[in-house]
């Protein structure tokens, strides 16, 4: 018989301890006290363990609709594989229908090209800000 560590000689003389300092009539007291002390240790031990228990039963569930989930028809990194070459062809179907046709292209490139010479022959045919043309028969005033 062992009790934490203490063997029978060694429980023998701490009762017979308690014998010489509390007296007979005080060691049936103290017995019952450490009887109802010793009960309520192994309650909460028995609670702490089911407590215990159930918390790992939960977590192994946990784990496994987890995993369940993880490993699904396609996973979630299936699933946004997916979503991400959607998105790529959708980008690629505006790309292609924003697209300017070659020839339009090219047009627009002379339409500067156009203007600026449309504009130098505006400005050599107009005078110039300033610029009094003289009317036949007037002189410039000083």
């Amino acid at each position: 018989m062992d009790f934490f560590g203490i063997g029978a000689p060694e429980l023998l003389l701490i009762l017979l301890i308690f014998f010489i300092f509390l007296g007979p009539s005080k060691l049936p007291e103290m017995a019952a006290w450490m009887g109802k002390a010793m009960r309520k240790l192994k309650q909460a031990s028995a609670e702490m363990n089911k407590n215990l228990q159930e918390m790992s039963d939960e977590i192994q569930e946990t784990s496994k609709e987890t995993k369940g989930a993880a490993s699904g028809e396609k996973g979630l990194v299936g699933e946004l594989k997916d979503v991400s070459k959607e998105l790529g062809d959708a980008a690629k179907d505006i790309s292609d229908s924003a697209r300017i046709p070659s020839g339009l292209t090219k047009d627009l490139r002379e339409v500067p090209k156009e203007i600026s010479s449309a504009a130098k022959e505006t400005a050599v045919t107009e005078p110039k800000r300033g610029d009094v043309t003289k009317k036949p028969g007037q002189e410039s005033q000083p």
